[in-house]
């Protein structure tokens, strides 16, 4: 009996740690990306040669990367393409970060990098701009399945864009999980994105 329940509380220890995925920043994620702009919210991605006179839906897809290097050094790239009709804004972002503190339960990531915007639309001049960013965020694991992270970013624009993101991750052992993410920004009006995906930690 001794024996059993040891082997037990081995095997539920060894899947906690599979399932944990807090000190583990090498991962590939995708997915479904909806982003929600209040009026006259796309103003600036067009340098105001178009106002949306009414909240605008753009929905798409995105992709994000992650790799470890070495001594807490990371790298990440995240992209996402959204549209709707005749309306476009692409995204990529590009850059390299640093956790001082990593543990099981609670790491604090920091990075910072390049960030790209570029709109089109139908008999609409769109543009491309480029600015850097920089990233604070924590990660915890809120259970054993289940790890939060909360980003805060700023994208140094000459209207600047500031936005929280809370990406939860449900894990299912060690390299699957899957993702649902929520997005509150501040550009020239109100942002609100979400993301639904998978991700494949390694």
């Amino acid at each position: 009996m001794k024996k059993l329940l040891l082997a037990t509380a081995f095997i539920s220890s060894a899947a906690a740690a599979s399932s944990n995925i807090n000190e583990n920043f090498t991962h590939i994620g995708f997915g479904y990306k909806h982003t929600r702009y209040a009026t006259e919210g796309l103003a600036p991605y067009f340098k105001g040669n178009y106002k949306n006179d009414e909240w605008k839906n753009l929905g798409g897809f995105y992709l994000d990367l992650q790799a470890d290097l070495a001594y807490g050094v990371y790298f990440e790239g995240y992209a996402d393409a959204t549209t709707r009709f005749s309306t476009s804004i692409d995204q990529w972002q590009a850059g390299m970060g640093y956790a001082p503190y990593r543990s099981p339960f609670l790491s604090t990531p920091v990075s910072c990098g390049v960030i790209n915007y570029s709109s089109s639309r139908d008999n609409v001049k769109g543009q491309s701009e480029v600015a850097p960013y920089c990233k604070l965020g924590i990660r915890t694991q809120i259970a054993n399945h289940w790890n939060l992270k909360v980003d805060y970013q700023h994208a140094f624009y000459k209207e600047a864009r500031q936005s929280l993101t809370f990406d939860n991750v449900f894990q299912f052992g060690r390299v699957f999980g899957l993702v649902a993410g929520l997005e509150l920004a501040q550009r020239h009006k109100t942002e609100i994105g979400y993301k639904f995906g998978m991700q494949f930690s390694f």
